[in-house]
């Protein structure tokens, strides 16, 4: 008999004989050593042993539901209720000091950059902190526009004590309105009418004198001023020849030398003195409209003189009051421009409409325009802009007629001025998009100056006024999400001196009771200012369970204190759905299932695809080359993961590891890094003492997006050495984690999520008891499972594995020793590396024949 048929006889023999229970407890026979001596059995040995072992593997790899539970009991909840919400920010104490350094150092450039996740409280802290704040001897301010009486073009900008502006208006409306009354009542005033009688009868007697000399130079000559009176009624004064006693027209004289009755010498010796009495004529009314402007002078002089003291009295009286120095200059110069135009204020002989329109428009230059007024200010401004574009943060200037003097009257400021000598606070992202509103902050940041003007046009700007620059010193806070500091700084050196400070906001912060009871004191909070059902204990418990489930961590929870006010709210309408009075624990899992019910369309869709066969996976049996990975779709609101099948081909070659997808474009580069680190593991492994010789492509099974991450790095390995080895692994076990070149599993994001798509697919097509997913070691802090799945756990039908290498995944998958490297570079025959090692070797010789 040969020996193969020997040998088959012997094994019969044995497995009739004794169990396998037997072999694997490893009895020292002679037919177990038999077999380890004889290679060609090796496979045979460790499919007989497999289930044996894969279930000894099972229970080291498995980690107990003790291990993974994270729900908070009903008794802590009870220990830790009664803390007073709003003393501190829950979970900051980072973003917190920074916040508290920048708000004090009045250095320039302290301004600051909150960082964070949204709905980690930023505003609030920002808010909470800016209220806490109470600096000695505040200093607010008015800030008011007024007319530049010596350059119209550049008013003047007013800064006052806040308050003072409203009573500078009031006074100068006063002001106005006084002059307007004086002048009204200076005919009244016996030494102005007087004086004024006396200057008007000494020029009436001037213009009598001169036209009685005019008239006797003209009889002289033979020539007499006459009036003609004309047919529209209006009469001018004309020059007539004296001819027999009677002034005549020259057209009568005309004919009169037509009928021979003048000489023809005589008519134009008349007509050239005419001219030159016509001139003389020409230069006294010139005189006497000289006399009268003289006149107009001397009675505005003595306006002036008389009024002048009423008026200083006034202007005295608006400095009593306001006792600003920054006020007293001007003050001069309205002085002196109102004396110089009291003809302003006089009242029209007509008192229509449209009269008293035109005399409020003379007086608008005595107008006093408040851009910004903190009379009514308690403390340091506190202004949010959520609408940062050019004119809401700058201001501008609104007029139909922009170079119009009077323009001043429509500056108006921006949230930047009404902000000044407090805070200003802007989102990040909407300032960044308004690139003029950008640059623009920066510039009056360094510069510590405001220049109000309209905003920039593509089509060019007419020029305008140019208002005074009014001194800023504004502190601006600047909110954002993770990571745009890091780009701005690195990006921008004006950001990196405008920007010293930077409060980071974290997502997550210690589980501990001190957290605990800050979250129970936040879920009262908010139950109490929005009147909402009151909450059981169970309830409160459930909404801190979600609060450690959305940190992705269990000795964590979670800062984002939006997402446990909106739970709260839809827990309140499942509960008053469900025809409770109160929000208990089913609540909260029922408000937790329906949000994801509501965004799961897709995963739904993907799942049904995966159950009916149109993408092809298996959730039991073993396979050869394939792997059940796991990836994780972001839809950015809502996140799930699903499996998909990693597989592997080789043969000899020189090629080395294929990316398919990178062949393809649907690589990113974080994955093209992955799939080098597993050729790098393979040579560093198995090749050694001869040269890999092979040809291994790895591919997403039916996936045609983009793959970018390392989280399937160590499925593609476990798919490549099935492949090599042509050992098939376990089907009913999905896995993810990410290799180093050494084969230790690395932790990897997502790890929930990964697990509960996996799940749903193996409920859908049904939980053999066996399922479960395989993720890194590092990870079992991260594992923060749904109810669902916990339960399923609990009960034993679906599982979680945990491993710290490849050699243990191996194990795991296939039920085989892995083996270890003794110092031959050999590994124990028939594990599963021995089998690869050979395999490759053998890869290795065919190629050596072939190219021989």
């Amino acid at each position: 008999m040969r020996l193969v048929e020997i040998n088959q006889v012997l094994i019969t023999l044995y497995l009739k004989i004794y169990s396998i229970n037997f072999i694997m407890q490893g009895q020292n026979s002679i037919f177990f050593s038999y077999f380890l001596k004889f290679g060609k059995f090796h496979g045979l040995y460790y499919t007989i042993t497999s289930r044996k072992e894969a279930r000894m593997y099972q229970a080291q790899f498995r980690i107990p539901f003790e291990q993974i539970d994270y729900s908070v009991s009903t008794e802590l909840i009870q220990k830790l209720d009664g803390e007073d919400w709003g003393k501190t920010i829950i979970g900051q104490p980072r973003a917190l000091e920074a916040l508290e350094m920048g708000i004090h150092i009045k250095a320039k450039g302290y301004n600051i950059f909150c960082s964070g996740v949204p709905g980690t409280g930023r505003k609030t802290a920002i808010l909470q902190v800016l209220a806490n704040y109470k600096p000695e001897n505040i200093k607010l301010k008015d800030y008011a526009y007024v007319y530049n009486y010596k350059n119209p073009l550049m008013p003047e900008i007013l800064i006052l004590p806040a308050g003072k502006a409203q009573l500078l208006k009031k006074q100068i409306h006063g002001l106005v309105e006084s002059i307007k009354k004086l002048l009204s009542m200076q005919n009244e005033n016996s030494e102005y009418a007087v004086k004024k009688e006396g200057l008007i009868k000494n020029l009436e007697d001037a213009d009598a004198q001169k036209l009685t000399e005019f008239e006797e130079h003209l009889e002289k000559h033979g020539f007499q001023i006459v009036q003609i009176q004309g047919e529209d009624g209006t009469s001018t004064t004309d020059i007539f020849p004296v001819i027999d006693g009677k002034a005549i027209s020259f057209e009568e004289a005309s004919n009169m030398v037509e009928s021979h009755q003048l000489p023809q010498e005589t008519y134009e010796k008349l007509e050239n003195e005419y001219s030159i009495h016509l001139e003389e004529l020409r230069k006294v009314f010139l005189e006497i409209k000289h006399n009268h402007a003289l006149l107009q002078e001397k009675l505005v002089q003595l306006q002036r003189t008389i009024l002048s003291p009423l008026i200083h009295e006034e202007i005295e009286s608006v400095k009593t009051a306001i006792k600003s120095p920054e006020l007293d200059d001007w003050l001069m110069s309205l002085e002196d421009d109102i004396l110089n135009h009291l003809y302003l204020f006089l009242q029209d002989e007509e008192d229509s409409a449209t009269a008293r329109e035109s005399r409020k428009n003379r007086l608008r230059r005595y107008g006093v325009n408040i851009i910004v007024d903190n009379s009514a200010a308690k403390s340091v401004p506190i202004v949010i802009e959520s609408h940062p574009t050019f004119t809401n943060l700058f201001g501008t200037i609104e007029s139909a007629n922009p170079t119009e003097k009077n323009a001043y009257l429509n500056i108006r400021a921006g949230s930047l001025l009404r902000a000044n000598g407090g805070f200003l606070i802007i989102q990040a992202e909407d300032i960044l998009k308004e690139e003029e509103s950008w640059i623009t902050l920066k510039r009056v940041l360094s510069t510590g100056s405001l220049e109000i003007q309209p905003a920039p046009s593509p089509f060019g700007t007419v020029q305008l006024i140019n208002p005074k620059p009014i001194p800023i010193d504004v502190k601006v806070i600047m909110i954002s999400g993770e990571m745009l500091y890091d780009i701005l700084y690195n990006a921008d050196p004006d950001f990196q001196k405008l920007f010293k400070i930077t409060a980071e906001f974290d997502d997550t912060m210690q589980f501990t009771d001190e957290a605990v009871a800050e979250y129970i004191a936040f879920i009262r909070k908010i139950i109490r200012d929005e009147k909402l059902c009151p909450i059981t204990y169970d309830g409160i418990a459930a909404v801190i369970e979600y609060g450690r489930r959305l940190s992705e961590h269990r000795q964590r929870l979670s800062t984002r204190f939006s997402r446990i006010a909106d739970l709260l709210r839809e827990g309140e309408y499942r509960s008053i759905k469900a025809g409770k009075a109160f929000i208990d624990s089913e609540s909260i899992d029922t408000a937790l299932r329906a949000r994801g019910w509501l965004a799961d369309l897709p995963e739904e869709k993907l799942a049904e695809m995966i159950v009916a066969g149109e993408i092809l996976l298996q959730v039991q049996g073993t396979a050869i080359g394939r792997v059940n990975g796991l990836a994780v779709h972001d839809r950015g609101y809502y996140s799930f993961g699903l499996p998909a099948v990693i597989s592997a081909q080789v043969s000899p070659g020189e090629s080395g590891v294929i990316n398919i997808e990178g062949e393809s474009g649907l690589s990113g580069e974080i994955y093209d890094k992955a799939v080098l680190i597993v050729e790098g593991f393979l040579r560093s492994r198995y090749a050694r003492n001869f040269p890999l010789a092979v040809s291994a492509s790895i591919c997403f099974e039916q996936s045609y997006a983009v793959i970018e991450g390392d989280s399937a790095s160590s499925t593609a390995v476990y798919a490549l050495l099935s492949a090599i080895a042509q050992i098939p692994l376990r089907q009913d076990i999905a896995v993810t984690g990410s290799v180093n070149q050494m084969g230790q599993v690395q932790p990897v994001g997502g790890i929930t999520e990964k697990i509960e798509g996996f799940f749903q697919i193996c409920k859908r097509s049904g939980l053999t008891g066996t399922q479960g997913v395989m993720i890194p070691r590092q990870n079992i802090v991260n594992l923060t499972l749904s109810s669902e799945v916990m339960k399923a756990i609990k009960e034993e039908k679906f599982h979680i594995y945990a491993v710290a290498t490849i050699d243990e995944g191996l194990e795991l998958l296939s039920g085989i020793q892995a083996g270890t490297l003794d110092k031959n570079g050999s590994f124990e025959p028939g594990s599963f590396n021995d089998r690869v090692l050979k395999e490759l070797k053998r890869m290795a010789d065919t190629i050596k024949e072939y190219l021989s």
